[in-house]
């Protein structure tokens, strides 16, 4: 609900009290509604209605021993869930409450009120509870979740840091551990510890031990690579051999086929291959097909196909000594290939023999390997001892490097372990030191929110008990816990809990004040403040004090909700001795009724009913001279009290105004003046005018009679006077009234000025201060 928004009026159908459907309308340009009642006319009804939008609960049910399920209770007697209806309307928006599948809805969630609401049974709940407790109803007012947040991030980082350096420790003399083992296999030097010979051997030169390994690594390669030459090279060379055989086979079986074949049939082949394929397919032919002639017909068909016969012959010959020589060819340039490969691997172990310098005691064979293949299986028997020892070197080496690397591994795991240890050292304190920081800036923080707070309540108590010393009211965070917050107060000059000395009023208005400071405290222009009955125990002299206190405070916030049953509340607000300073309305309730659930009456001042009476045509002389009657001696009242008049004492009786005109004398009459300071803001600035009382008032002296005939009794006066004597009387009453008091700041009763009497908005000035002697 937006800050700016005004509430226009709020509508509730079979909720609670509210039977039927009733409506509350906001007036408009008042802030604070006060809602008076007597028990059981729907005051909380409609506090509910606030809580049934806001929090989608009803707290005023809760606690009474009734159990779970109190949402069977919500919706009136009688009346099923789905008809209860709750809707809020403001000059912004409108939300809706109701109750759907056993659940509240609200929509649109977004415009449900922001309420801060205080239930007369909850009034001590902060003052009586725990210290626990008391710090949970005060947290939310505190915005330390950013520090709690840091608070939370180092402990936890704490923690964390404590458990790493448990395992780094473990690691560094697990670390420490395996050295010793390396330094111990070595022998344990003397003079020397694990670490410090780590340090020292692994500082020592490899002399190039990892290019002794790969050096060896290759040489070992390229004489292994030999041995397989021998048995390869015989392979290619009897391939060689075969494939000589082959063509000299074909080489003759070639002549044969020539031979056997007429010299002209292969030039011939292609016609041959025709006349075959026609004489086929003409097996009755009577003449040559090629000469046409028919003496050579008979058995030319089998003349063709033995000329075919021979050629077949000669063909296959001649593709088998195609065969034969490409295969010899190819064994001999694989025997070649094989002899260039042996070149290159004897080059690559003579290359592999001189590329480097080796170390002392690496023997390599007397002499180079043979370039011709066929003494070569000789010299590599005569060298297998020599590459059998290469690789027992090799071995010898590699087991030296990965002593290294193990050793030099082992070395660091340790230096990083210790320097993690001693890391860890010296970050845990720092750590523990900025947690201790950070709480110590939290409680200041929390603590200089809450010294604010007790500041706030301390002078709102003391608006309400002025002068008793009791001011002095402490909120403090108990330093030896984490959320406990303590409630302490100054009694006769000693410190002490308040619920040990305070009186049951005194405690009723400290938990009011508690809540009023909170509330305040949480986006009051956007906050609806209810205060449902507080006045319950608090006592007589201090009630217009309280009053006053709310009414103070009530203009801080987005709207203000007072309910009531105090009754000289109402008295005193109809006769308008109760000012808020802002403007009020004032709503009255009258009894309850099943069918009509609740009711509103008339909430009108006595003065603005004489103001209606008035206007109505016609004019209902009794009731306008009645109403007149009793206003002109509330305000005569208040006249001879300011001023001390003296005024006949009578046992068990009112003053009337035959006690109370006269005892206003001439002197006070002729003194008597208002300064009417309507929209003058100044001080020191002159009234917009001044009125003097005594003309009003010996007129009414005047005619004050008509009050008796017309309104209180009967008598043969009243067929002398005429109707307007008595309307005239009660007009009277009003520009007295009207005189007197504003109607946005009360009457003219504070003396602080000591020269004249003035009201709350200093819009009405009452002189003179003392009755004249």
């Amino acid at each position: 609900m937006a800050s700016s928004a005004a509430l226009k009026s709020l509508k509730l159908t079979a909720f609670r009290g509210s039977a039927s459907t009733f409506t509350l309308d906001f007036e408009k340009g008042k802030k604070l509604t006060l809602i008076y009642g007597e028990n059981g006319t729907g005051k909380t009804t409609i506090c509910d209605a606030f809580e049934f939008l806001a929090f989608e609960r009803i707290g005023s049910l809760e606690d009474r021993g009734m159990g779970k399920g109190l949402e069977k209770f919500w919706p009136t007697a009688g009346k099923p869930a789905s008809a209860l209806v709750v809707e809020l309307e403001t000059s912004a928006s409108k939300c809706t409450g109701n109750i759907v599948d056993k659940k509240v809805s609200v929509t649109p969630s977004a415009s449900r009120p922001k309420i801060e609401l205080l239930r007369q049974r909850q009034i001590l709940e902060l003052i009586q509870a725990q210290p626990a407790k008391r710090y949970e109803a005060i947290k939310r007012f505190i915005d330390i979740e950013a520090f709690e947040r840091s608070e939370e991030a180092l402990r936890q980082l704490g923690k964390t840091l404590a458990t790493d350096k448990v395992g780094a420790i473990a690691a560094e003399q697990e670390n420490l551990n395996a050295l010793q083992g390396f330094y111990e296999a070595a022998g344990s030097p003397p003079g020397l510890n694990a670490v410090s010979w780590a340090k020292q051997k692994l500082a020592e030169p490899t002399s190039g031990l990892d290019a002794d390994i790969a050096a060896i690594t290759k040489l070992r390669a390229a004489f292994d690579a030999l041995n397989s030459f021998p048995e390869k090279l015989e392979a290619k060379r009897d391939a060689v051999v075969v494939a000589q055989t082959a063509v000299d086979d074909a080489d003759q079986g070639q002549l044969d086929a020539i031979a056997a074949a007429d010299s002209d049939a292969a030039q011939r082949v292609g016609i041959l291959t025709a006349a075959r394929s026609y004489l086929e397919a003409h097996p009755d032919a009577a003449e040559c097909p090629l000469c046409e002639s028919e003496e050579n017909i008979g058995g030319l068909a089998a003349t063709v196909k033995g000329k075919l016969a021979q050629l077949a012959t000669l063909t296959a010959a001649t593709t088998k000594w195609k065969q034969a020589h490409a295969a010899l060819k190819a064994a001999q340039t694989a025997l070649q290939q094989m002899e260039a490969e042996y070149a290159k691997a004897l080059a690559a172990l003579a290359g592999a023999q001189t590329a480097h310098q080796w170390k002392h005691g690496v023997q390599l064979p007397a002499s180079a390997a043979p370039a011709d293949s066929i003494a070569l299986p000789a010299w590599l028997a005569a060298n297998v001892a020599t590459a059998t020892a290469w690789a027992n070197v090799e071995a010898g080496w590699r087991d030296e490097s990965k002593f290294r690397t193990q050793l030099m591994a082992a070395a660091d795991r340790y230096e990083t372990n210790a320097s993690r240890v001693a890391e860890l050292a010296m970050l845990i304190p720092n750590v523990d030191m900025a947690l201790t920081q950070c709480v110590e800036e939290r409680q200041k923080f929390t603590d200089t929110i809450i010294g604010e707070i007790a500041k706030e309540v301390g002078k709102l108590y003391e608006k309400v008990h002025p002068g008793e010393g009791l001011d002095k009211i402490a909120l403090e965070l108990d330093p030896a816990r984490r959320a406990s917050l303590n409630l302490g107060a100054t009694f006769e000059g000693h410190d002490v809990p308040p619920q040990a000395y305070f009186s049951q009023s005194h405690l009723d208005t400290l938990g009011l004040c508690v809540f009023l400071a909170l509330a305040a405290r949480d986006r009051a222009t956007e906050t609806v403040l209810i205060l449902d009955d507080v006045l319950g125990s608090v006592d007589e002299p201090h009630v217009e004090r309280v009053i006053g206190m709310i009414y103070e405070v009530s203009g801080g916030f987005q709207h203000t909700i007072v309910t009531t049953h105090y009754r000289p509340w109402r008295e005193k607000y109809r006769w308008g001795w109760l000012k808020p300073g802002q403007p009020c309305q004032f709503v009255e309730l009258t009894g309850w009724a099943i069918d009509d659930g609740i009711r509103i009456i008339s909430s009108l001042p006595e003065v603005e009913r004489l103001r209606v009476l008035l206007g109505q045509s016609p004019v209902d002389v009794q009731s306008v001279c009645s109403k007149a009657g009793v206003i002109l001696e509330a305000a005569l009242d208040y006249l001879t009290q300011k001023y001390e008049c003296p005024v006949p004492r009578r046992h068990g009786a009112a003053y009337t105004l035959g006690d109370l005109l006269p005892a206003i004398n001439t002197k006070l009459r002729d003194a008597l003046k208002v300064e009417m300071r309507d929209g003058v803001t100044d001080p020191t600035a002159p009234a917009s005018s001044t009125v003097a009382l005594k003309p009003i008032l010996e007129e009414l002296a005047r005619i004050a009679q008509a009050r008796n005939a017309f309104g209180a009794h009967f008598k043969a006066i009243s067929f002398e006077l005429l109707d307007s004597d008595a309307i005239g009387f009660a007009k009277q009453v009003l520009e007295l009234v009207d005189t007197l008091v504003c109607p946005d700041h009360g009457w003219p009763s504070n003396d602080k000025s000591g020269s004249y009497w003035r009201n709350s908005g200093d819009t009405r000035r009452l002189h003179p201060l003392k009755r004249p002697n």
